[in-house]
């Protein structure tokens, strides 16, 4: 049996995800995701999902949450139970690692992105002065849906946030974009 642990503010879907592989699935979302994005996706039988909604937004709060489930679930899953976290963030290696020196099979998977549009947004980004881009996280996700042609589709658009963020292109002090 495998459960899952997937760090929805970094793979912006679920899309991707088989779902009805896991025993358990625990779906952290970041603050300020308003919902959950399962695609065209159906399921024939009952999945066993258990979200985490992240209350406040802050650097790697989402992240600090995920290794604590990931050792409290550790605790009481039982000895078969094959752990997989579902992410793009590099940060959690060391930590899966020192699970696996202490007896739990788990490991890390990635997701796909849709690189060609992020290369897109990013170069749409980078080709303007730094004080001609966006600067307050709206403007940020209005250039976006507009520049991808993806409007109304907020999970996307603050999948593509993250993307940035994770990506370390960005990062937000409040509701302010800073470029690095």
């Amino acid at each position: 049996m495998k459960w899952a642990f997937i760090d929805y503010e970094n793979v912006g879907t679920l899309a991707k995800i088989d779902l009805s592989l896991y025993g358990r699935a625990f779906v952290f979302m970041g603050a300020k995701q308003p919902r959950l994005d399962f695609g065209e996706t159906k399921y024939e039988y009952p999945i066993n999902i258990q979200i985490i909604q992240i209350a406040i937004s802050q650097n790697n709060n989402l992240d600090f949450h995920l290794a604590y489930y990931l050792g409290k679930t550790n605790v009481e899953a039982p000895a078969g139970v094959v752990f997989e976290v579902i992410s793009n963030d590099n940060g959690f290696s060391p930590l899966l690692s020192h699970l696996k020196k202490n007896g739990r099979q788990c490991k890390q998977l990635k997701m796909g992105t849709a690189s060609t549009e992020k290369v897109k947004l990013v170069q749409s980004l980078s080709s303007k002065a730094k004080e001609k881009r966006p600067k307050k996280i709206v403007s940020l996700k209005n250039h976006i849906a507009s520049h991808l042609r993806i409007k109304g589709d907020e999970v996307k658009v603050q999948g593509y946030v993250n993307q940035l963020m994770a990506d370390k292109y960005i990062h937000l002090e409040g509701d302010a974009v800073i470029y690095r």
